[in-house]
């Protein structure tokens, strides 16, 4: 992973999370702890983003993208 532009985070850790962090770096041959927090943050964003898809799926209120049937405006008209 590549970034534009970073920011420093600062981060503690109990010690058991701490190793578990050096030794899925080594064994996942990442360069380093930060690149490793970053995968584990985009992992933790996907999840969500899968559960609140799942969720929308559950809900039966489906959008037609081609049509824009299914929306409205707030007021309870159709979105046109």
């Amino acid at each position: 992973m590549t970034y534009d532009t970073t920011q420093r985070v600062t981060v503690s850790l109990p010690p058991t999370l701490a190793n578990y962090l050096e030794e899925y770096q080594k064994t996942h041959r990442i360069s380093s702890r930060s690149e490793a927090i970053a995968q584990a943050i985009v992992a933790l964003r996907e999840k969500e983003l899968a559960e609140a898809y799942a969720d929308y799926a559950r809900s039966g209120e489906f959008i037609d993208l081609e049509t824009g049937e299914g929306l409205e405006e707030p007021g309870g008209e159709k979105w046109q």
